[in-house]
């Protein structure tokens, strides 16, 4: 896993953190995003952690339904 820190907004503070991770499902790997709202990255990397059986459900749910662009799931968390 590996995170990054997305673009500043008006006041100086970051709009959020996208964590990258990679799901295998039947021999196959696809490249998942999610991006976590949070004022720094210890909290963004703890709700993270808290939530990934639910980001990894709908991860895995998006790669079942086929609504994956571009090869890439791309979840949002408030």
């Amino acid at each position: 896993m590996r995170q990054a820190r997305l673009s500043i907004n008006g006041d100086g503070q970051p709009d959020g953190y996208t964590f990258f991770f990679q799901i295998a499902t039947d021999g196959e790997r696809r490249a998942c995003c999610v991006k976590v709202d949070a004022p720094d990255i210890h909290e963004a990397s703890a709700l993270f952690r808290e939530k990934w059986p639910i980001i990894e459900s709908m991860a895995r749910d998006g790669i079942k339904t086929g609504t994956v662009e571009d090869g890439v799931i791309t979840l949002v968390m408030p």
